[in-house]
């Protein structure tokens, strides 16, 4: 699959910005400063499958040259040899771990080759060192990111990471539209998969949740409205439909979210939206079988166990709401939230040192976590 964004020739020019080293720094041999020269110019006259063969050759003579790993691997990018590439940054990574750039065309190339986990790994980094002074650099990290996200299960982190997106484009672009609508509807999809028979539905659900999350809240239901008349069968497109209407209306959202349920009793996001909601009105009798419903689909969401730890804090079952919150923890243990709760929780029961441990973990994920 070609890149989801047209960046091949930005990702080149981004990498050979490295190379600003002089001869005299290299301090090489006269093969090596050869070989170098020649390497530039098949790069500048766009003869890249020589100029990748050259940067290679030199990168033998000199295994630890930054700009040499750099190079080639942007070159093999837009050549689409996304194995190849990937080696060379993961390279390039190992030699300068902070450079987000770099751990961006990794996490790139790792998409490429279907090699999601790793992806996952490598954006998910990319996000804690920050990509400073390159929106564009930025915004396809955090796409990809998304896809990711998306194609392994996780949609609704994967639609907080696109919000990032659109607020950085400020824009709705093809790419948006289409990252939001597959994950709207829940679909281990990256673009190219979409079937031809859901691409109308995808466009509309992707149209109408960017329109919301650029804060066109009457276009935005307006389209909703549209793509439901066509549509009225499908529980994700009521299910995001409710979720923009809790903000704006919360009873209908309330509504619009059961018959999500009413399509689909097993809809786990769904479950989990309206535990939360009843027990933020105060209601947590209601809301308890909606949480504990979620946490009997879905034992490994770690939304589903925190969220019923939430509930049963709010009943004055503490010490179920720890368990919920100890398994909630082993799931997501680089949550600073997750250990925060259960911090707070240990609190109540009067278990301090627990407490004070778990807190200053949650502390200490915060600041590492934060660029």
């Amino acid at each position: 699959m070609n890149t989801i964004l047209a960046a091949s020739m930005f990702l080149l020019t981004l990498a050979t910005s490295m190379c600003a080293q002089t001869a005299s720094q290299r301090g090489q041999t006269p093969l090596f400063e050869s070989l170098v020269h020649q390497a530039e110019a098949a790069r500048d006259a766009k003869r890249l499958d020589e100029a990748l063969s050259l940067y290679k050759r030199a990168i033998k003579l000199k295994p630890d040259w930054e700009d040499g790993w750099g190079s080639a691997g942007s070159i093999a990018y837009d050549l689409e040899k996304y194995p190849e590439c990937a080696a060379d940054f993961r390279h390039l990574t190992l030699l300068k771990p902070d450079l987000a750039p770099a751990w961006t065309m990794r996490g790139l190339c790792e998409f490429q080759v279907r090699d999601y986990e790793a992806a996952l790994k490598s954006l998910t980094h990319v996000q804690r060192l920050e990509l400073r002074g390159n929106p564009e650099l930025s915004s396809t990290a955090k796409l990809h990111l998304a896809l990711v996200l998306t194609k392994l299960g996780y949609s609704e982190k994967a639609i907080e990471w696109l919000y990032k997106v659109i607020k950085i484009e400020r824009k709705k672009t093809p790419e948006i539209v289409v990252a939001l609508g597959i994950a709207g509807l829940r679909k281990p999809w990256i673009p190219p998969e979409v079937p031809e028979s859901y691409h109308d539905k995808v466009l509309k659900l992707g149209d109408a949740m960017a329109t919301f999350m650029l804060g066109d809240v009457d276009g935005a239901f307006s389209e909703f409205e549209a793509g439901l008349r066509e549509y009225p069968m499908d529980p994700n497109f009521h299910y995001r439909f409710g979720a923009f209407l809790v903000s704006q209306n919360l009873d209908r959202g309330v509504d619009e979210i059961k018959k999500t349920l009413e399509l689909e009793p097993v809809h786990v996001p769904a479950l989990v939206a309206l535990a939360r909601i009843y027990v933020q009105r105060g209601e947590s009798e209601t809301a308890l079988p909606y949480a504990r419903r979620a946490v009997e689909l879905s034992p490994a969401d770690t939304a589903a166990r925190v969220t019923l730890g939430q509930v049963l804090l709010t009943t004055g079952d503490t010490a179920g709401a720890v368990r919920e919150f100890e398994l909630s923890a082993k799931l997501a243990p680089e949550s600073p939230e997750v250990h925060y709760k259960l911090g707070s929780a240990y609190s109540r029961m009067g278990r301090k040192a627990d407490a004070m441990r778990e807190l200053a973990e949650s502390e200490r994920l915060r600041k590492s976590q934060t660029p």
